[in-house]
């Protein structure tokens, strides 16, 4: 089947486009989204009235499916493999990592720490990268480079080569979290977008490194340890599937080649209520600045940072406290299987739970608690192969940091402004992560009292911390109601086609309602 595109549209190429008919604001392609642009574009074709009249019920299922089936398993097996990367280390250190690299005391933790050092150096100058590049392209050639780098670790002997190539890594894995926010945040709209969330930013990690680390295990040749064998595995496999990246993942709706045009009209109108916007190539400053004085964006940054130190220390540590209970280092990578799961179970339900009773923060602060009793049992009872099931319902912290995600999606609106946004909360994310393996000493273990208190401590704090948010956002709801109310006869009379593509912010847009 022919798709539409060869009809004749031709995207326009010019700062200013007149959109004809009953269409008549002027779009600025450099400050409106790209989405005006396009649909001014189609709005002048002759059969326009063809291509922009409503979807049917079953054709927006249709390419709800075809968006799900294409975009999901593209960022999923990719983001998964940026996580593999962190997962495997903690598996490495039982499989022989630390002696053959010559690690002792607190470098370990730092190895584990340093990546998000890299991530945080790179990680606003890398977004800025990705909006003015092609966001697919840049995404596409960061997943090849941490591939590479990945396969560069077996080849390291000491403390200093596995810094630096963890660094490297960081520094090109700082564009998963935030970068491929903005890609949910233009295909999915907002009661869509915590499932997806969920499926997307998911702990199969976990799932894929037991696998990959039973394989290695079990490995009889001599010609690489175990450990290294492991890394290698997962360099090849996150560098063949950038490749699938480079074939199929598109800028945005509108430049998708496996979408028809007026699929892409549908793919593009069906996000137009949640008013985020879906691309803009101009950085624009005073985006840029309100989000560093937008309350919100703080909000994020702390909680990320608080759901991410038992992250650090969990991620880390697991596998050196599992094998301490008592096991042996096959049953430890087949428990750290696990971890995965439970982690994933915690992050569907949560999500689920967020859509289902519209209260997105009441569900994040509810799904706190169950890793919240996990350590205070983890801190209180004997420390023997039982507390296995303690610790699997601390590894359910990803359900909170899920929900939050969300939130930070649907919450923010403005291209610029959602880069920053993603940005700062990734560096919550890297600044919790840095410290949570450093709160496990080397002088405690096998107990570590010092990281499961600090767990303790902060599962407390981020329940108390999102219940503040929930509040915040509750009177930013109403004031948002008065300003609509102020100015509801002009907004009333806006062409809807192309009103709520003018990249605005969530605080600049007066039709925006918050999700809580």
């Amino acid at each position: 089947m022919q798709d539409q595109d060869e009809k004749g549209f031709v995207p326009n190429t010019e700062q200013s486009v007149v959109v004809p008919d009953e269409h008549h604001r002027q779009v600025d392609t450099k400050q409106d989204d790209e989405a005006a642009g396009f649909l001014a574009e189609v709005a002048s074709r002759p059969d326009a009235e063809e291509i922009l009249a409503p979807f049917t019920p079953s054709e927006s299922k249709k390419l709800l499916r075809k968006i799900d089936a294409i975009i999901i398993p593209l960022l999923f097996v990719a983001l998964m493999m940026g996580s593999v990367d962190k997962v495997s280390l903690a598996t490495s250190a039982v499989m022989g990592f630390r002696t053959d690299t010559h690690l002792v005391g607190q470098q370990y933790s730092w190895t584990s720490s340093i990546i998000y050092f890299g991530a945080i150096a790179a990680i606003i100058p890398s977004l800025m990268a990705m909006q003015r590049l092609p966001p697919h392209i840049y995404i596409s050639f960061n997943v090849s480079v941490w591939g590479i780098i990945t396969l560069c670790l077996p080849a390291c002997k000491t403390f200093a080569q596995v810094m630096v190539v963890r660094t490297l890594l960081g520094v090109f894995e700082s564009v998963i979290f935030a970068g491929f926010g903005l890609i949910v945040s233009m295909w999915w709209t907002r009661e869509e977008q915590p499932l997806r969330t969920a499926i997307i930013f998911s702990t199969a990690s976990s799932i894929t490194n037991g696998l990959l680390a039973v394989a290695a295990w079990n490995y009889k040749g001599t010609r690489i340890s175990k450990w290294q064998l492991l890394f290698l595995l997962v360099g090849g496999i996150t560098f063949t599937w950038s490749l699938l990246l480079w074939a199929f993942l598109p800028a945005n709706p509108t430049k998708a080649r496996w979408l028809t045009l007026r699929q892409k009209v549908g793919a593009t109108r069906r996000m137009q209520d949640n008013h985020t916007g879906m691309e803009n190539k101009q950085f624009k400053l005073s985006q840029f600045k309100e989000a560093f004085i937008d309350p919100k964006t703080w909000f994020y940054f702390f909680t990320n940072v608080l759901l991410n130190i038992p992250n650090g220390g969990l991620v880390g540590f697991n596998s050196i406290v599992v094998k301490s209970l008592g096991f042996t280092t096959q049953q430890t990578l087949f428990l750290g299987i696990l971890t995965g799961v439970f982690s994933w179970i915690s992050s569907f339900f949560w999500g689920w739970v967020a859509v289902k009773t519209g209260r997105r923060h009441l569900a994040a602060m509810g799904s706190c608690v169950l890793p919240l009793i996990g350590t205070i049992l983890l801190y209180k009872l004997p420390r023997n192969q039982v507390a296995l099931l303690y610790l699997y319902l601390g590894y359910m912290y990803w359900g909170p940091y899920i929900v939050m995600m969300g939130s930070m999606y649907a919450n923010t609106g403005g291209y610029t402004k959602k880069m920053t946004v993603y940005a700062l909360g990734y560096i919550g994310y890297c600044v919790g992560n840095i410290i949570g393996p450093q709160t496990f000493l080397a002088k405690q273990a096998p107990l570590y009292v010092g990281g499961v208190v600090a767990m303790l401590v902060c599962y407390s704090l981020a329940i108390v911390v999102i219940g503040l948010f929930y509040l915040y956002l509750l009177r930013l709801n109403v004031k948002k109601a008065a300003e609509y109310e102020a100015n509801k006869a002009t907004l009333e009379a806006e062409d809807q086609l192309l009103s709520d593509w003018q990249d605005l912010t969530d605080l600049q847009n007066p039709r925006f309602v918050y999700a809580i």
